[in-house]
């Protein structure tokens, strides 16, 4: 992981872990909770973004 090579990746990190008092693992799935309601935002604004263009096309020719 390229992130935590720079001085910023390891600021974050060491703020992370210093939000979560020093617990790794309490970090680690926060982490994981955080990234998967990315991921599920993401899927669902792929969905609208590919219903709007296979919709019909109001006031446009095509």
């Amino acid at each position: 992981m390229t992130a935590l090579r720079s001085p910023a990746g390891r600021e974050e990190a060491a703020e992370i872990l210093a939000l979560h008092n020093g617990d790794a693992l309490e970090a680690l799935r926060t982490m994981i909770a955080e990234r998967d309601a990315v991921e599920e935002r993401l899927a669902i604004a792929t969905m609208i973004m590919a219903r709007r263009s296979d919709g019909p096309r109001h006031g446009r020719e095509g």
